[in-house]
């Protein structure tokens, strides 16, 4: 009698079982997850670019329309110093004058800002002669040169109070050393609303003995 072995058609049976349950799962679930899937992303995707497009008009650089400081003009008479020259510049808020005055010194202003109104002096000058870290001689320097060409300016800022300001200033650091004056030091000759305030922005040396002095006077805001 022949004897046949049924357990490896037994395993078989339960492979073909066990694949076709996995098939039939697989097949069922498979549909549902894919449309969610593609749903989600469109929508990430569509939203992400919007914000950035919204914000973007805010970005926009100030126009003339929007500038409280009208165009520059000249600041010197000409009356007192006729052989100044002025330039407006291409935006219009901008305004170089210059001049060579009578002992050889030369004077560059320039009128600047949009919600500040800025006079900045430049005074190119070989009459004096210091250390560029002693801010006591240079600003006594820079109110000597002030005081110099303030009767040929024309300008609705009281230049007579901010020397005046500047004058104080020098005489209370030479009183108290602890309070000496730096270049950037903000003296106030007017306001609060809006402020005034003058800065001695910069004291350098040429390399043919001659120094540049910067002094500011600030309005604003407007």
């Amino acid at each position: 009698m022949i004897l046949f072995n049924y357990q490896p058609l037994a395993k078989a049976c339960q492979t073909f079982v066990a694949m076709l349950f996995i098939a039939f799962v697989f097949g069922c679930k498979q549909p549902a997850k894919t449309p969610a899937s593609k749903k989600d992303t469109v929508v990430k995707v569509h939203n992400k670019p919007a914000p950035a497009t919204s914000q973007a008009p805010a970005d926009t650089a100030v126009t003339d329309d929007e500038c409280p400081k009208g165009a520059a003009e000249p600041v010197l008479k000409k009356s007192v110093f006729p052989d100044a020259r002025f330039v407006l510049q291409p935006d219009h808020r901008t305004g170089i004058e210059t001049l060579t005055l009578k002992d050889g010194d030369k004077l560059t202003i320039k009128q600047s800002g949009c919600e500040y109104y800025i006079l900045t002096f430049q005074f190119e000058t070989s009459h004096f002669a210091a250390d560029t870290t002693d801010i006591t001689y240079w600003s006594e320097v820079t109110l000597s040169l002030m005081r110099n060409i303030n009767k040929g300016l024309d300008t609705f800022l009281d230049t007579n109070e901010a020397l005046n300001k500047l004058s104080a200033r020098i005489e209370k650091a030479k009183a108290n050393t602890a309070d000496k004056l730096v270049l950037g030091d903000e003296i106030d000759f007017g306001g609060p609303d809006p402020r005034q305030y003058l800065i001695i922005e910069r004291i350098s040396q040429l390399a043919d003995q001659r120094y540049i002095l910067e002094v500011s006077l600030y309005y604003g805001p407007i």
